[in-house]
């Protein structure tokens, strides 16, 4: 027997072995290291999956000024936004934002606004991330939506500036899709290695 120090009590060795690591050290470990080569790959792909999306959305017909174009089944057109709550089935034009909303999911539509407002820096001369920076907090995603709109709606602003800018984004999704580690290799069956 071991006495703990300062207790005088006996207790045994495991107790006194190296206490383990508190629960949340755990948790902050995992999650905070990073993301695995087949999560960064799925990404990527989604959000490249997005950008293409939105890029034939933009092409079929670009709008300023909301986030679709609409026509009524009596012929009637009006702008929508996203407020309403979803993106109507047809379309007849989308803006930048609009586009990206329409081509795919929530996460990786989010993960596309953040490529396209990279992109809108880099064009700029502004250094930009790569590989898949952080997700940003829902406020900071909102202040990007707000920029890409604002940029879509600026007056003089044509619709092959909106596909050069999705160009861009597809471009650099496509850079980091080939710096991606690759996936890890399964091992085949009775095979050992080391």
């Amino acid at each position: 027997m071991v006495r703990r120090p300062g207790s005088g009590l006996p207790v045994s060795r495991e107790v006194t072995a190296e206490p383990s690591e508190p629960a949340w050290r755990r948790v902050r470990r995992w999650l905070t290291s990073p993301p695995s080569a087949e999560l960064i790959l799925a990404q990527l792909n989604g959000q490249l999956a997005v950008l293409e999306g939105a890029r034939a959305e933009l092409e079929a017909g670009w709008v300023q000024g909301g986030w679709w174009l609409v026509t009524s089944d009596n012929g009637d057109r009006w702008l929508a936004t996203g407020d309403a709550g979803g993106s109507p089935a047809h379309v007849d034009g989308v803006c930048l934002v609009g586009a990206l909303a329409r081509a795919g999911s929530s996460s990786d539509v989010g993960r596309a606004v953040d490529a396209v407002y990279d992109a809108l820096w880099a064009s700029r001369g502004q250094p930009t991330p790569a590989g898949l920076p952080p997700v940003p907090s829902p406020e900071v995603r909102q202040a990007r939506v707000c920029t890409l709109i604002q940029w879509n709606d600026r007056a003089g602003r044509t619709r092959a500036e909106v596909l050069t800018l999705v160009d861009r984004a597809i471009s650099a999704t496509i850079m980091d899709l080939m710096a991606a580690p690759p996936p890890a290799q399964a091992e085949p069956a009775g095979v050992r290695t080391g």
